[in-house]
């Protein structure tokens, strides 16, 4: 933490604090150590671990980001704050603006894992009274080839973007926008990449209309899918292992099965297994008639991330709309069969 109050109450930023002298935590009272290395920004450290209001082990990270963010968010004439602790709901954004009209801005920049349920529950407290917030991502939360549920769960939509998520890099000093997330079956997730320098720019950006469409997979991108395919084939992976043995059982090829769901685009990225999977699996156990099948039997939370800041419902029932329009043209009778 940047802030602490010393032995008369006032609050004493960590930068004009001095050693010699004693100071406490904001929040629960208890002592706090001044840090003042010349690796680390100036920052308070609880003696003990156990503070409802403020993680332990801040990151250099974490220090320099929140000093960033209060640095830009002057540029919207409004009151700046670092770790304001909020005693209505027991909560401290790691940066807040207060503006002439009344509203506040919580910044959180998250930088250590967070469980879902710990993020939603910050979340709703800054909604329960009446806080706009902005989660921003550091370096840990970006993601690879693959989307994980503690990356998913920061992930927003809007029609400008798309499914998006926003980060600070606090080496380069500078927010990445990463916009229109999309993901295909096998590949590594898709994206486009922003970079603004300043939190004017990153405002003026999420404002304009980028026209985001799902990628068509190239000729390439689909011959990959197909290798990569056969390599978790091999690795004995223990679902494709069961499709399988579903697919051996009623005398079907099991490859031909899977192309035969692969989509021709990217898709929404709501997945946390490949959605090839399910579809498979519904074909085999509904080949003839499946309209009277229900979307949640399949589209669940086994298959699908959580997401508090998206609306998955209607992005769930286009994906079961597009999925059975495919199945009507797939005839079991002559297609998949083993010679």
């Amino acid at each position: 933490m940047f802030y602490a109050k010393d032995q008369h109450g006032n609050y004493i930023s960590a930068e004009k604090a001095s050693k010699q002298s004693s100071y406490f935590c904001p929040s629960c009272l208890e002592t706090v150590v001044l840090k003042h290395g010349q690796l680390k920004i100036a920052h308070f450290a609880h003696r003990k671990h156990g503070c409802y209001a403020f993680s332990e082990g801040e990151t250099a990270e974490h220090l320099a980001g929140k000093k960033l963010l209060a640095s830009w968010c002057y540029q919207f004439h409004c009151q700046v704050e670092l770790e304001a602790y909020q005693e209505d709901f027991r909560q401290r954004p790691d940066v807040l603006c207060r503006f002439k009209d009344g509203h506040r801005l919580a910044f959180e920049f998250q930088c250590a894992p967070l469980t879902a349920t710990a993020m939603f529950q910050r979340s709703a407290g800054y909604q329960q009274h009446n806080f706009k917030y902005v989660w921003i991502l550091g370096r840990r939360h970006y993601p690879q080839r693959n989307l994980t549920q503690q990356i998913a769960q920061f992930i927003r939509w809007h029609h400008n973007l798309g499914f998006y998520l926003i980060y600070l890099d606090t080496v380069y000093e500078r927010f990445e926008v990463l916009y229109g997330i999309q993901m295909a079956d096998l590949l590594p997730l898709k994206y486009m990449r922003f970079f603004a320098s300043n939190l004017k720019e990153l405002e003026n950006f999420l404002h304009i209309d980028h026209h985001i469409r799902y990628f068509r997979l190239t000729n390439s991108e689909q011959e990959k899918q197909i290798r990569h395919l056969v390599f978790k084939m091999h690795q004995r992976s223990r679902q494709i292992y069961r499709l399988q043995n579903m697919c051996y059982e009623r005398r079907l090829s099991f490859i031909d099965l899977v192309k035969g769901v692969l989509t021709a685009e990217y898709f929404p990225p709501i997945y946390r297994q490949p959605a090839f999977l399910w579809k498979a699996r519904f074909c085999l156990l509904f080949p003839r008639n499946a309209k009277n099948t229900s979307m949640k039997k399949f589209l669940n939370q086994h298959n699908i991330f959580i997401m508090p800041f998206v609306s998955l419902n209607q992005f769930c029932y286009s994906e079961w709309t597009e999925f059975q329009k495919m199945t009507g043209k797939i005839d079991f009778s002559q297609n998949y069969r083993y010679n």
